[in-house]
This record gives structure tokens, sequence and C-alpha cells, in this order.
């Protein structure tokens, strides 16, 4: 006789008195009484009751009236780490120290303290001679002390205490209970003084692999490789019968491994799943945004973090006048990077451009917001941060689906239960950890009972309890299956045999864990499948089947003598993600992959399918970047090298030999490489501007040339009036400025350290002192500063250069020096080295055109505006004012403007013929933004420069390239 039909019979024995079914799970008990009612009809009077849940019912009374609160674990744990608080204070040689109080050794001494309590072993009853270690055994007895005193002078009490507030069963029920229970010895007690006699227990089935009714069912064994490629067969198998689906109970010996494979293949196939153990928050927004703001804590506030959730919509603010993308795009402009105090500075509305005020001011209210009640130092609050993190998901996290709805509440729910817990100080990184935990127990979709219509997935824990006709049992392989008999080293075996026959050893542990699974799964009846991965893909080894699974194999065959080997070789080849090598199984393709695979398995007189040809027939997309590939390796240039042909669309040519307006960066960026230049300038790209961690450094050295040419400017406008008297030089003058323009640079790009900024301010100072050592030796008057090349009416300005060609030039000149009556010099700030200002390479094959551009369009402007009608530009220089430029310049005469002329015109020739090819150095590419998109192109375009067959088309752009 089975269990079932044991507990039938009893059910049945008194009909008329009531009866409570004693199970570890009121799921495990609805589906034992499901399987009664299938098999025998309906029941009446049953009642299914945990013993935790009937002896809390029981007590809750004298609970209430004797004002005591009863703890859950969570609550206990933090009382517990209270303790081990105090007592490490106490003495600084405590068996566990201050430092040593990470969480997951206040779990295990949790669980000691609570093993302990449930067998019935009071402080009293511990000697220090019990334990291998004295201080050990020392510490254990003084925190169980103490927790005991804590309890009772707080009028609280845990489960392992609630004996005595339990009255003797009044209720004429008849309790059942499964042998063996696996109970406690306080829970034994507990549950004799609440039946007394009216307590019976039935004996669990035999194990499977020896069970006479597990043998009669219909077995079928598979492997694969990997788990991803056995969760994709078993779903295979599983669609070649569709009506099958709520027939069939998955059972996932690791669940938490196994789990997101599963979920995600029945999501791709619309397949509806019931989880016994639910899925992690993971698995929906809210979670993803409450790991993802831990994750920005505790990588140092990164903005990347808060763009990345904003961008994949786990992250949302209330205003709905702007996207999502536009405030991504507004939070990597500003330059944020990283650091808390860096968020407000960057975001103010003052440091915000015009066009983005409104939105910058919105924006800084939110993050305000944000930051406001986040913990800051070393002390951090573990319960404040658990409320600050329920918070940001009830203010920021969008609630699209139930899953995001139920993490919200349930967070609210963590915060009020741990509110009157103790609260402690610690690490930021620890308090982290401590959130993380809590968040980990948190589970979305649980189904513990299976549902109609789906799939059921269970674990190895909890399932065969369904009686589903159908049952897979995954991850059949050796080391998933075997339970773990590791001793715990707080109480180990021989310490728990000395303090108390009830306390059990890991052997046992274990034992009753294998012996309670064998005799759950012997209920399983219909069609079994087993399977496991016979090769570990993280790992790299191979793996062996489970003894079970032979026990299995050896039950099916009627042979008790089968070996591992004979198993193995039964199952022939392992199944893979995309199987090829079962091609005369009739599978049901499970998606695109395994129809791609019969595809190309199709035989056709004799050979196998042209799998190329089948890609670029249905894939266009593919077809036409083979074709860009195959254009690109051939010598004749093509659109897929930059040449766009007759027709492209900019720069549009003009009326008179007049161009749309451009600056010297423009020309000499499409000097330099013209594919650069189409993408930045034509399809508008750019590189995304996310400042990175660095916490040795202060400035970009875009930011560094901003602030030094700043400095530059305020000096000189200031010791000339603003151009209007000759220099009157000033050191501590220079210095002021220096400090002021260091002071407001701070307020708006925070210093990751003060080492750091005052590292970065010395060398800042030496830059300003090698700046005026060279001012002070000049008799040239500085006149000009932040020069706009532009109309009265703010438009760029039109320049003719020789030969009649008029273009519109837009720019700015770092300063102009008049040098003699009507003779004037143009001044271009330049930070870095002067490597590449060759005296020789006076246009560098058009990729130095700004000094001599801005010397014709500086002295039309003076001409023009009336300012100096004789002006005459002379010369340009490039200024290297700092200590890696050792304050040297580079002069150029300004009398090649005929030959200015002609680059001019070639390069706007060559643009409106559309040639846009890369760069003829492939150095230059070390260094482009754009070098993931065109890969090694320069070096493939090298050969097609010196074609005879690119000539004529290439003839304008290799003509200013020979210019030096």
């Amino acid at each position: 006789m089975d269990l079932i039909d044991q507990l039938y019979r009893k059910i049945n024995e008194e009909r008329l008195t009531p009866k409570v079914l004693l199970v570890s799970s009121y799921a495990q008990g609805h589906q034992l009484l499901e399987l009664i009612c299938n098999r025998h009809g309906a029941l009446f009077n049953v009642e299914v009751k945990t013993i935790r849940g009937i002896i809390e019912a029981k007590a809750k009374l004298e609970l209430f009236q004797r004002k005591i609160h009863l703890l859950d674990e969570g609550q206990a744990v933090w009382i517990i780490r209270l303790l081990m608080k105090q007592l490490a204070e106490e003495t600084s040689e405590c068996y566990i120290t201050h430092s040593m109080m990470k969480p997951g050794i206040v779990e295990k001494v949790y669980h000691a303290i609570s093993e302990m309590r449930m067998a019935g072993i009071c402080s009293e009853d511990m000697k220090m001679d019990y334990f291998t270690n004295p201080d050990k055994g020392m510490y254990l007895q003084q925190l169980l002390n103490r927790y005991e005193t804590y309890l009772l002078e707080h009028g609280q009490i845990d489960f392992g205490g609630l004996s005595e507030y339990l009255k003797h069963g009044t209720d004429g029920a008849i309790y059942l209970a499964l042998s063996p229970t696996g109970w406690t010895r306080v829970e034994h007690q507990m549950m004799e003084k609440l039946a007394g006699k009216c307590l019976c227990f039935l004996d669990s089935e035999t194990p499977f692999h020896i069970s006479e009714g597990f043998s009669k069912n219909r077995f079928t064994m598979f492997h694969a490789t990997g788990s991803l490629a056995e969760v994709r067969e078993g779903i295979r198998r599983i669609l070649s019968e569709p009506e099958a689906l709520d027939h069939t109970e998955i059972i996932l010996s690791d669940y938490e491994r196994y789990i997101s494979v599963i979920h995600a293949h029945a999501e791709e196939m619309g397949a509806a799943c019931s989880y016994s153990n639910g899925l992690p928050i993971a698995f929906c927004a809210a979670g993803k945004a409450a790991a993802g703001i831990l994750d920005w804590i505790e990588d140092g506030y990164p903005v990347k973090r808060i763009s990345e959730m904003l961008r994949h919509g786990y992250m949302s603010f209330s205003d709905e006048r702007w996207s999502r993308g536009e405030w991504v795009r507004i939070l990597e402009r500003s330059s944020i990077g990283w650091g808390r105090e860096r968020y407000l500075a960057l975001v103010h509305p003052e440091e915000i451009g015009a066009e983005d005020q409104e939105q910058s001011t919105v924006l800084y209210g939110y993050l305000a917001t944000l930051f406001e009640g986040l913990p800051e130092g070393d002390d951090w609050d573990v319960l404040r941060l658990l409320e600050w993190v329920s918070e940001f998901i009830k203010q920021y996290a969008p609630r699209r689906s139930q899953d995001d709805v139920y993490v919200g509440n349930t967070l609210q729910e963590l915060v009020i239960r741990f509110s009157e817990s103790p609260r402690e100080c610690m690490p930021m990184d620890l308090a982290l950890k401590y959130v993380r935990e809590m968040l980990s127990g948190i589970r979305i979709r649980v189904s513990a009972t299976p549902k109609p219509g789906a799939v059921h997935v269970s674990s190895l824990h909890n399932g065969g309890w369904s009686g589903r006709e159908r049952t897979w049992i995954a991850g059949l392989d050796q080391g998933t299956w075997s339970v773990s008999a590791k001793q715990e080293p707080l109480l180990l075996d021989k310490e728990r045999k000395v303090l108390s026959e009830h306390l059990v050893s890991t052997q046992q542990r274990a034992q009753k864990i294998r012996n309670e699974r064998e005799s759950r799964l012997s209920l399983i009846r219909g069609e079994v499948w087993l399977s496991y991965s016979s090769y570990d893909a993280g790992d790299k080894k191979s793996q062996s089947p489970a003894f079970e699974m032979l026990q299995v194999f050896r039950l099916q065959s009627g042979d008790s003598s089968l070996d591992f080997a004979t198993l193995e070789h039964s199952l022939g080849e392992p199944y893979s993600v995309m199987d090829m090598m079962h091609e005369s199984e009739v599978s049901t393709p499970f998606n695109n992959t395994d129809l791609w695979a019969g595809l190309l398995l199709r035989r056709t007189f004799g050979k196998s399918a042209d799998g190329w040809q089948a890609m670029l027939q249905t894939y266009p997309s593919l077809a036409q970047g083979y074709r860009a590939k195959e254009l690109r390796m051939d010598e004749k240039v093509s659109a897929y090298d930059g040449f766009l042909g007759d027709q492209s669309s900019y720069p549009k040519q003009l009326e008179d030999s007049s161009w749309s307006a451009i600056s010297a960066s423009q020309l000499e960026k499409y000097a330099n490489c013209g594919l650069q230049y189409y993408f930045h300038y034509v399809l508008k790209l750019r590189a995304k501007n996310v400042a990175a961690l660095d916490r040795t450094r202060w400035l970009q050295a875009g930011e560094r040339g901003t602030l030094l040419h700043d400095i530059f400017r305020r000096y000189i406008e200031d010791v000339t009036e603003c151009g209007k008297v000759s220099a009157k030089h000033d050191r501590d003058r220079l210095m002021a400025i220096v400090d002021m323009v260091i002071r407001e640079t701070t307020l708006s790009i925070p210093a990751p350290n003060r080492h750091v900024l005052a590292k970065e301010c010395e060398e800042i100072q030496r830059d300003a002192d090698i700046f005026f050592r060279n001012e002070a030796g000049k008799t040239d008057q500085p006149c000009f500063f932040e020069l706009e090349l532009s109309t009265s009416d703010g438009e760029p300005m039109e320049i003719e250069l020789p030969g009649g060609i008029r273009i519109q030039l837009k720019g700015f000149v770092d300063r102009v020096d008049r040098i003699g009556p009507h003779e004037y010099r143009i001044i271009d700030y330049k930070t870095g080295s002067t490597n590449k200002y060759k005296p020789s390479e006076y246009f560098s094959g058009g990729t130095q055109l700004q000094h001599a551009l801005y010397s014709v369009a500086v002295e039309q402007w003076l001409r023009q505006t009336g300012i100096d009608p004789e002006a005459k530009v002379l010369e340009a220089e490039y200024y290297f004012p700092t200590e890696r430029g050792r304050g040297e310049y580079v002069r150029r005469t300004q009398n090649r403007r005929e030959e200015l002329s002609a680059i001019v015109s070639q390069l706007l020739e060559s643009q409106n013929r559309g040639i846009f090819v890369p760069a003829k150095n492939a150095n230059t590419c070390r260094w482009c933004d754009y070098q993931a998109v065109c890969g090694s192109h320069s070096e493939w375009m090298a050969g097609k420069r010196d074609s005879s067959i690119n000539m004529d088309l290439l003839r304008t752009l290799l003509e200013v390239e020979r210019f030096g």
C-alpha cells in the first residue's frame, strides 16, 4: 500500500473526526490531497497545516495576552548580530571580532544558536570542554545567554521558545504526519503537547529505485553538452506534444542555475509556466532597478549606471515632457562621470547651456531628491539604506507589470518588518551586502502549486507532488544531485554529539535529505524523463550522471549488474544547442536556430545544402554586408570606401563660386580623413562623451585646455585693459586669476580628492608661470581676444581668397597682437606639444590650414569693420605656453595665399564629388572616435590610393596631400 492509499484509509477511519495533515509546506499538503482525490474521490473534514503554522496559531492568543512579540528569522538575525557586536567590543580577543562580522558569518552563528534552541539546549547546559576550541565554546555560551536575556528583557520570543505558551490539545482533531518528519526535538515536544495521543505517523514511500510502483513508469533518458543544450532538447520534446503542456512537471536539481534558461526559453516560445520557487527579482524592471541602484552606489555613483537604467527603462522620471533618450543625453553631456558631489555641481542650471536650462532645472530637482536621505561617509545604517531603496523604487522605477508592483510593495513591507529591529552603523560595502541579501530573498511569480494550462517547474527540494502525467527531472549529474556532508565549523559533529543527542550530525542530515527525496520521487507516475549535462562549459570538464540515474536504468532494464559505461553507451551522442547529430529523429524545432539546423541537414542528391547562399538569400542585410566586404577588398574605390558619387548632398555648392559656412577645423579634418569628416559632419555621429572614473586625475585634456585658455585670456585682458594699453605685467595678479579660475572650475568639476587637486593646481601654476615669463619679454601689443569671425548681425563672415573664391568662415581666434603700424600677428594657444608643427609642414597636406585661413579672415575683418583699413596680418603663431610645450612657438609668415586658395578649392571640389575616403596615415586611426566603425579601413585603402584605376577620381585629393 503506497502513501496515497495509507492517507486515504487513515482519513476515512473516523470520518466525522477532524483531521489535520501536517506537512513541510502548504503546497505539499494540497498536492497530496489532490492526488488522493484523483485516485479515490472527494474528501472532507481535512485541513492542511505546517508544524510552524499550527504552533504559532495556537500560541498567538497567549502571546497577545502577555504582550510578547514573536520574532521571525530575519528579525532574530539582527538581534544576534547586535549581541555579537557587543561581545566583540568588550574584548579585543573575542572569538569572532568586529571585522569578521560579515553577513555569511553572522548567518552561520544565527543558525548554530537556532539549532541549539530547537534541540532544547539552554546556555546553562553548555560546558567549555564540550568543544574542541574552548574559546569557541565560551563565545557560543555567552552569546546564547545574552540572546535568552535579550528576549526576556524586551518581551520577545522566537519559535524555539513557544512551548511554554502552548496549552494541551483540546480541539479533538487527529493529526497526521509523514514519517520521518524531520522535526527537531522542540517541535516534537510542542506537537506532543498539542496533539497528545491524537498524533499519528504514516510511513513514507520506499526509495524510488526499489519502488515497484515507480518501476512501472515509462522512462526516457538523454544527455546534452551543457545545461542550455539540455533544456533546449527537453523543450523540443515537450513541443512535439503541445497539448500536454499542462500535464508536465519539470524538476530542476539545481533550480537557480536552470531557472533562467527555462524561463528565457518559455518566454521565447510563449509557453506558460508556473514556478514553485518563483524567479529572482532581476527578472522584472523594478528588480533590475533595485540591483542597478545598489551597483551605482557601490561603484562610486558613476553616471553611466543611471544612464543605462534610463535607457533600458528600469528607471524613469515623472516629467514626461522629455523622453528617456533626452534624459540620457543631458546626463551624458553633463560630464558628471562619478562621485556624488559632481552631480549637483555639474547639473546645476548655471552649468548647462541655455537651450537645456528648463530640463536641467527639473533634472537638478530629481538628483537632489535622489541623494536626499542617502547615507554618507563610513557609517551606513542598513535599515535606513533599505528604506532609501524602497523609496527609490517607489519614485523612480516604472510599474509596468504586476511583478514590479509586487517588488515595490514587498520592499515597503520589509521596511515595516525591520522597523523595530536594532539599528547599527557599518561600512558602506557591508551595508550593501546586507541589503542585497534582503533583496535576494524576494521572489516573484511564486506558484507553489501547479497552474492549469502551464508547465510546472519545481525544485528537487519540493518537486514530485504534482501527480502530473509527465515528469522531467533535469540536471541529474553527479555533482548537482549529491548532498553536501560538509561539517559546520561552529558546531562540529563531535561537539554536537556531546552537546545533545538531538543535534543532528551532518551525515545524518544528508542521509535524511536523501531519504526524503527518494521516497518523494517514488510517488511519480506516468512518463518520466531523466537528463543531465555531460559537459560543464564553465569549468570546461566532463560530468558523470548521478548514481540514481544508473539505479533507474537498472530498474528499467531489470539488470542490477549494469554499470555507468553501459548507461552512457545506451544514451548515445549528447544533444547540443544546435543539434546536428540526431537528424534521423523526428523533433519539433524550437526556434530559428533549430529550423536552420534542419534546413542545412537536408540532403539533395547526396550533398549538404549550401548554407552560405541560403543565409544570404534569407537575410538581405547580411548579403549587403558581404557585398560591402567584397567591394572593400576590390581594387576600385566604391561607396564602401567613402565614394558617394557626384550627387553628394553635402556641402552644397552655391552660386558665384561660394560655399556654405565652414570652419578651418572642418577642412583640416576632411584633409586628414574624409571618412572621419563624413561621420562627424555629414552623418553627425558623435562618440559618447562620458567621463571615466580616474581617482588619480582631476581634469581631462580638453577641460585643462579650456581652463588654461581662460586664464591666459583673463590675464592679458586685465593687464592691457582689454587691448587699450601696453601690457603691465604682474605675476601676483596672474596667480590670483589662476586661483579664481581653479575655484570656479572646482565648483563645476569637483576633484576626486584633495591630493590630486593640489598636484594638478601646482602643474597649472607652473604652466601659468611659463606663460608669464614669455609674455613679460614681449613688446607687441595684444589687442583682440577670443575674436569671433562673424558679421555685425552674428552671421559667419565671408572671406575672399585669391582667384575669386569666396567662402563663409566661422570660428574664434584666441588672440590678435599688433606688431607694427597696421601689421598684425594672430596667435593660437596650444596646450599640447610641438611635435606635429614642423617648419617644413606649412600646410601639412591640408591638415594645417587654420593659421592661413584665420590670417586672411582677421585681415579682412579689420578692414571691413573700419578698425584698420590698411591692416595686414603678416604672421600666424602656434603658441605653447605650458610646461609640456616648454613655452615654444611656431610662427608662419603669411605669404602663400595662392596655394591656400588652391588647397581650399580642391578640398571643396573633392567634397562636392562625394569623396570621403579614409586617412592616408594609418596612425590617425589610433585616436579616432570612429575606429570601431571602420576598423582597418585606412590599411585596406592604401593600395587603392596608388592604383591607376582611381587616379582620376582621387586627383584633387592627392594633389592637396602633396602640399607641405
